[in-house]
């Protein structure tokens, strides 16, 4: 078994890379090959609308035709078992670069209803993991527990199947002070001393066994 893990954070060092890489201890733990990929370290674009992937009896049905940094990680994807993306919620949804992979990674396999799941490989397993510095309340208030919820749909549809992990209410800064930063939670969040609770590391954890051995 072979799971890659997609990171959509430039920190490098952050919540979201943290996450994922405990998902990797775990599936290492498990016996998976595993890899792991930041978005921010490859140069592409988004989806330009082209529809070489939907063109029949060609070389490109069912493959992005794009040819930049990627390419390469599509096709190491079309070579893995599991697949599990990891991004910061901005703004009420994934970052900028994990939407244009995710848009270059699904449309591909998209194929409008004709044999309902699309032109896939194979069935992957796949995960979504998120980060973010509101609560749970702002998650359900703010509308981002239902768009998380209709990626995990589109996602496991498109795919295969999808679990997700939302981690809330993070800690964004080692030093609180230094930055604008006027909610109510400020004195809490600053005395922090574990940015990531061994609660949640440990959820990431079994999902990277659970990921290989289910």
């Amino acid at each position: 078994m072979k799971l890659i893990a997609i990171c959509g954070s430039a920190r490098k060092q952050g919540n979201t890379a943290k996450m994922l890489h405990r998902v990797i201890e775990g599936a290492n733990s498990a016996g998976a090959e595993t890899e792991f990929v930041n978005l921010f370290d490859l140069n592409y674009k988004g989806c330009i609308s082209c529809y070489a992937c939907k063109l029949k009896n060609s070389k490109s049905f069912a493959h992005c035709v794009l040819n930049d940094e990627l390419k390469p990680l599509l096709e190491r994807i079309e070579q893995s078992d599991v697949i599990v993306l990891g991004s910061p919620i901005y703004y009420g949804n994934l970052s900028g670069q994990m939407r244009s992979f995710t848009d270059r990674l699904l449309f591909q396999y998209l194929d409008y209803g004709a044999r309902g799941t699309g032109p896939k490989p194979k069935n992957f397993k796949t995960a979504l993991i998120t980060t973010m510095n509101g609560t749970d309340e702002d998650c359900i208030e703010r509308g981002v527990k239902d768009t998380l919820n209709g990626l995990v749909e589109m996602i496991g549809h498109t795919l295969g199947s999808c679990e997700s992990l939302n981690l809330t209410d993070t800690v964004m800064f080692d030093d609180y002070s230094k930055y604008v930063y006027e909610l109510p939670n400020l004195e809490e969040k600053s005395s922090r001393v574990e940015k990531i609770s061994a609660e949640n590391l440990k959820k990431a954890f079994d999902l990277g066994v659970r990921l290989i051995q289910s």
